[in-house]
């Protein structure tokens, strides 16, 4: 029996790189895997990891979400549960970078920075605490890449 069997987690910012390898690492655990990605660019890859999760044997499927906007969090949210009838994970893994000087940054690169790096653990969190406390058990994990610091 896998660790995880039965299990339902959602993962943010997981078409690619660490979000998609914690996916597929849950998903070989046995957890049935909903996944986040944004833009209409990283659909294809979202596709592909959708069908290699699969392909290990549990249910998976990914949602265009962004994780930065609340009502995007509440829609997901509501659209797993509907889906995937539980959920038992959350990893909150999206992630941007705009690497810029400050006096070259936009307003709106800031705000897409913090939005997606920092309100979205607010955003997935709110949303996902409350199924999570009224089945008296859920994990929920944030993350962070080595630019956090």
């Amino acid at each position: 029996m896998k660790l995880l069997s039965g299990k339902v987690a959602i993962v943010t910012g997981a078409a690619r790189g660490i979000g998609a390898a914690i996916a597929l690492k849950l998903a070989e655990q046995g957890a049935n895997i909903a996944f986040t990605y944004v833009s209409d660019s990283s659909a294809e890859k979202a596709a592909a990891l959708e069908t290699a999760i699969i392909n290990l044997g549990v249910k998976a499927k990914a949602y265009q979400a962004n994780a930065g906007d609340f009502g995007a969090c509440e829609t997901l949210v509501n659209a797993v549960l509907a889906e995937f009838g539980a959920i038992d994970i959350c990893v909150n893994n999206a992630g941007i970078s705009k690497d810029n000087l400050l006096l070259r940054m936009t307003a709106e690169q800031w705000d897409d920075v913090m939005n997606t790096n920092l309100k979205s653990v607010f955003n997935m969190t709110k949303q996902v605490i409350r199924p999570m406390m009224k089945a008296k058990l859920g994990s929920i994990i944030n993350m962070s890449s080595i630019i956090g610091k």
